[in-house]
């Protein structure tokens, strides 16, 4: 017999309505197996409102923990209340409604029923990604806080080492590799050019008049922009917006010529039919686009790393992390989860295990790194 605890009712019935009425909670226990929860609810709730009397604020983790301790008190088994103790938080670093967001959503969704566990998904946005890194890292390495993030986690302290002050394979346990996202460099129609090499001979055709758009000053998209015409000797503009959005906005409208950027944000650029997709910047060509040549065919060490990992505290016990990136890669590897992975973002399924994923992990931030102090990136 399941007891559900949904949307506060239970908390208004032990008594603290104001309480359930200002907070938002979704907790799903089996009352089979906690046989003393009415006992509970009317001794030990009733004390975590006296305790909690005068807190105005209190984060939806932080009442779990306290919720479910007060379980452990009243006497429920030793183990299932360690295995009970909080559901598992996935903290990615930008907001609802972006990339990590959509891709943390659908892992959650399958991840839950692998662990027998609920699964939330907590977003942490600002600081490029400095909040969320830091919260997690201070958390304990039991597998309950994972930290999904895309290839921000190492270009951000590569390209901004005095403010990003991390190491994104040490200062974490690297769980797994979800996916490489499609990376484009596009030219819009207006350009007489349908590659790569075109490209480049019309930008020395052209000196100081072609702007190449990115999506923020010391982004991927910034460091392939400036690579590019760095290993090419190129003239050209760099232009750079705050976001995807306003860079799509003028690509369209002519103001920029062309920009990297991965699939997942130009979509809307490729939809409306006033661009061209000149090549992939990913090491390899994308099934997804599986006749666009790779810009590293043409101007040799141009490779852009986007993807996505999952990354928990430093010093996780090696069998859980194991376990886990075990969990991660069966649920990237999904039919149903590819499908919408692809849809959704432009993101291709390739899982790698915790060493591999660390290796990955620590060969794109030493390139970004070594980018980024030799063509004067640094934000």
């Amino acid at each position: 017999m399941a007891l559900s605890l949904r949307n506060g009712g239970f908390l208004r019935a032990a008594g603290l309505g104001n309480f359930a009425n200002q907070y938002h909670f979704g907790i799903t226990t089996d009352a089979e197996k906690f046989n003393c929860l009415p006992y509970v609810s009317l001794i030990h709730w009733a004390s975590l409102n006296q305790r909690l009397r005068g807190v105005h604020m209190i984060s939806r983790r932080s009442f779990l923990k306290t919720a479910y301790g007060s379980i452990l008190a009243a006497g429920a088994p030793f183990e299932l209340s360690l295995a009970n103790s909080a559901p598992v938080s996935i903290v990615i670093p930008g907001p609802p409604g972006g990339g990590a967001d959509a891709i943390a959503r659908i892992v959650a969704d399958k991840l839950g029923p692998k662990l027998n566990d609920t699964v939330i998904v907590e977003a942490r946005p600002g600081a490029a990604g400095l909040i969320a890194s830091n919260y997690v890292k201070r958390q304990a390495p039991d597998g309950k806080v994972l930290y999904l993030s895309s290839s921000m986690l190492v270009t951000a302290p590569a390209v901004n080492p005095t403010t990003q002050k991390l190491d994104p394979v040490t200062d974490f346990t690297p769980l797994a590799r979800l996916t490489i996202n499609t990376y484009l460099f596009l030219a819009n129609k207006s350009l007489p050019v349908s590659n790569v090499r075109e490209f480049i001979e019309y930008c020395r055709a052209n000196p100081g008049k072609v702007k190449i758009g990115t999506v923020g000053q010391g982004s991927s998209s910034h460091l392939a922009a400036a690579y590019l015409a760095k290993a090419a000797n190129l003239d050209v503009i760099i232009v750079h917006y705050k976001g995807s959005a306003p860079a799509n906005q003028d690509m369209m409208g002519g103001f920029i010529d062309a920009k990297f950027e991965n699939l997942a944000g130009t979509r809307a650029t490729l939809s409306s039919g006033k661009v061209n997709i000149l090549g992939v910047s990913n090491a390899e060509r994308s099934p997804l686009f599986p006749d666009a040549p790779t810009v590293n065919e043409t101007v040799p060490g141009l490779v852009v790393d986007d993807f996505f990992v999952i990354v928990g505290p430093k010093l996780m016990d090696a069998k859980h992390a194991q376990a886990l990136s075990k969990a991660l890669g069966e649920v990237v590897q999904l039919d149903d989860v590819k499908a919408r992975l692809g849809d959704q973002l432009g993101a291709i399924s390739a899982p790698l295990d915790p060493e591999r994923t660390a290796e990955y992990m620590r060969t794109s931030f030493n390139r970004i790194k070594n980018w980024a102090a030799d063509l004067n990136v640094m934000a």
